[in-house]
């Protein structure tokens, strides 16, 4: 079971204690909506959507790591490789849908120097009208290659510059981050892990910052997609919104969307996180 812990300022945590279990459970979604768990968890999950579409492009040039399957997540995608300037273009056309029900549509741009198992290697992801699931995703990812072998798990510095995304009703929420992403090999990418270290801050949909900080790695499974969970099963970060600090715990490694919330202490209750645009 995922734990989502989240802790108020101490003028709010005196108000909650004087409440009864009603009011308290009232407010504890209060301070959910308000710092937009859903949004956010949104804004991982798509970023992490796109990494692992860049990667299995990347795949589809000479092999450099011994795996020359396509990957699934590119079944409905063109993929044009124009070797001279070394510019990788993977199109979704109109929008088509991949595994776990996502939808996606529109073009994602790569300009790299060599394949991205080569420690070194780097690659820079634009995008052109791409969406997942209706939500439209911008900025610049830039992606290095920083692991010293090709005998180690490969490991990527990960920089996001003015991401954004744009939802059906028009509000927008942003994202700046610095992560190492670590990606943890299968014979078959559909069992493929990823571990995620960092932190990144932006605006939520309301036009307010935050800030967010991952203090135990979060991970990242493939085989989890197919049951509709593009959350991480397990791992802990800190949410930070106005006067509002959130602890979120991932849990063990179960493929669910729940999460177990708790308010400075208080009587925790469950809830379903849905990190998508559609609904």
């Amino acid at each position: 079971m995922k734990k989502l812990l989240f802790i108020s300022t101490i003028a709010f945590a005196s108000f909650l204690t004087s409440c009864n279990d009603d009011s308290e459970t009232s407010s504890s979604e209060d301070l959910v909506q308000e710092l937009d768990i859903e949004s956010e968890a949104t804004l991982e999950s798509n970023f992490e959507d796109v990494d692992l579409i860049v990667g299995a492009g990347m795949e589809t040039l000479s092999s450099a790591g011994g795996r020359v399957t396509r990957d699934v997540i590119l079944d409905c995608a063109t993929v044009t490789h124009d070797e001279e300037n070394k510019k990788l273009i993977i199109d979704y056309g109109e929008g088509c849908e991949g595994p776990g029900g996502r939808i996606r549509a529109g073009i994602i741009e790569i300009t790299y120097n060599e394949h991205r198992l080569i420690p070194g290697a780097f690659r820079q992801t634009t995008f052109v009208n791409f969406s997942i699931d209706d939500v439209q995703v911008e900025g610049t990812r830039r992606v290095d290659n920083v692991s010293e072998s090709l005998e180690d798990n490969p490991t990527f510095s990960v920089t996001l510059t003015g991401g954004k995304l744009t939802f059906t009703d028009e509000t927008i929420a942003t994202r700046d981050a610095e992560r190492t992403r670590t990606w943890i090999r299968a014979s078959n990418p559909l069992n493929d892990t990823t571990e995620v270290e960092g932190e990144a801050n932006g605006t939520k949909r309301d036009g307010v910052s935050y800030e967010m900080e991952i203090i135990t790695r979060l991970v990242y499974k493939r085989a989890c997609w197919s049951s509709g969970v593009f959350i991480p099963v397990s791992g802990i970060k800190q949410f930070t919104s106005g006067d509002n600090i959130a602890i979120v715990d991932y849990g063990d490694g179960t493929c669910d969307n729940e999460v177990t919330i708790t308010i400075n202490g208080g009587e925790p209750f469950t809830k379903t996180i849905t990190p998508r645009g559609r609904r």
